[in-house]
């Protein structure tokens, strides 16, 4: 397999990835040079780098069994095997998470939870009607405020205050690189050692030597969210309308200690990692959106006219919106998949890592390594989304079926985002109101 000179004989070809100003360019450009499967050292641990959707497809799925973990970074350890959350679990506990979180993004549940985008988008919509504004910022204090209100049945003033704690927090996360640090960087050196890693930043953060990262700072705070809803459920037990994804998750942790199906500390971070899934790849999606709008008006009058037709109304109110069939909506639909085809977010994340020796379209990957699809090269090969140019946007070539695995905007297998349904659906909701509450234009 073709394997890329060292840049670094402590941390491999990481500080290459660390020094690039894109993490999908910069794999982007190797596979142009290396072909579609080579190999990247990551400290001690083997990285296969695959653009070849054929190969993902039995990592992903058919050979699942044994590409059930991701890579586990700093944080992990420092919190604990039993305080995981499902995107840090594996095995059982993954398991255990999935099914309980599955049926909180049910198709029902996210049914009611549209009025409260409803609110959230009128919100937007007053907010930003006045005048030339700087549309990204505006976005993530929406996004935040809705996560708020449908995962956790919070009403925050986040959209109208921007100095908001939590949203200072949650944007902290992606601003300051938790692994970035030295000792994060030093597990992805040597992983094996991470508990010893994690012990040292306990030592180091108790005299004071490290801050708290926001990660940690948003899990240690959601205590209080988390203890004043405890004690609304015990006083309504009763009461099986699960008006929201905490609610459902409460449910799970306050059984029976012997029947719990979650433990409290699984919980909180339950609720950290909701809350910042549901908070970046939202915003910058739609800022995509309204971007592309912006330069084509004729899609806006196309959509506009789809959403009209749909509502069976000439009435341009958000009200409505959310109470019809989302599947009717065919060129919304297409236009936000060219959008997550052309704008990926979190490629990063798109990877699995080897449970046990296996063998993978005659490559031997050994326990312990990582496969990291090249999402970039994959959304832009025009073996798969062609015969239109695949540097322009065409939301026509979602209406021929392609390979389950050429768009991975979320993944792919049994460990894609969980929330799939809830950000599709809710991607679909907002944006469907916002398109029809205003026009996108670029200040004169």
């Amino acid at each position: 397999i073709a394997t890329l000179p060292l840049s670094s004989y402590l941390y491999g070809h990481f500080t290459i990835l660390w020094n690039a100003e894109r993490f999908s360019e910069q794999l982007c450009q190797w596979t142009k040079q290396y072909g579609s499967i080579y190999g990247l050292v990551a400290g001690t641990r083997p990285v296969y780098i695959v653009s070849d959707v054929s190969f993902l497809q039995e990592v992903f799925i058919t050979q699942f069994s044994k590409f059930q973990s991701r890579h586990v970074p700093l944080l992990t350890h420092i919190l604990g095997q039993d305080r995981l959350h499902v995107f840090a679990s594996s095995g059982d506990q993954w398991r255990r998470h999935r099914r309980i979180l599955i049926s909180a993004f049910s198709s029902v549940k996210l049914q009611k939870m549209s009025s409260k985008i409803d609110e959230c988008v009128k919100t937007f919509v007053h907010l930003s009607k006045n005048g030339d504004i700087n549309i990204f910022p505006r976005l993530k204090q929406f996004t935040l405020d809705v996560i708020c209100r449908c995962a956790f049945d919070v009403e925050t003033e986040v959209q109208g205050n921007s100095s908001n704690i939590w949203l200072q927090k949650v944007m902290e996360i992606f601003v300051r690189d938790f692994d970035r640090t030295p000792l994060a960087m030093l597990n992805r050196f040597l992983p094996g050692f991470g508990r010893f890693w994690a012990f040292l930043f306990h030592i180091f953060r108790t005299i004071g030597l490290i801050t708290t990262p926001a990660n940690l700072w948003i899990i240690e705070n959601a205590k209080d969210l988390v203890n004043e809803r405890l004690l609304q459920y015990q006083k309504h037990q009763n009461d099986d309308n699960c008006k929201d994804v905490l609610q459902l998750l409460i449910k799970a942790a306050a059984a029976d200690p012997e029947k719990a199906q979650l433990s409290l500390k699984e919980l909180l971070s339950h609720v950290f990692v909701i809350m910042v899934s549901g908070f970046d790849s939202p915003s910058t999606v739609l800022a995509y959106c309204l971007h592309t709008l912006a330069n084509r008006i004729d899609l806006q009058e196309k959509l506009y006219k789809e959403i009209l037709i749909n509502s069976h109304s000439n009435e341009n109110t958000v009200d409505d919106l959310s109470k019809h069939d989302l599947s009717k909506y065919i060129y919304l639909d297409a236009f936000i998949k060219e959008v997550l085809r052309m704008n990926p977010t979190a490629v990063q994340f798109v990877n699995r890592q080897c449970n046990q020796d296996t063998e993978v379209q005659g490559y031997k990957i050994p326990k312990g390594s990582l496969v990291q699809a090249d999402v970039y090269t994959i959304h832009y090969d025009s073996t798969l989304w062609g015969p239109l140019p695949t540097d322009e946007f065409h939301l026509e070539r979602h209406m021929t079926k392609r390979h389950p695995l050429a768009l991975l905007a979320f993944g792919a297998g049994p460990r894609q985002c969980l929330g799939l349904r809830f950000a599709f659906g809710r991607r679909n909701v907002e944006f469907n109101c916002v398109a029809c509450s205003s026009r996108v234009i670029f200040p004169s």
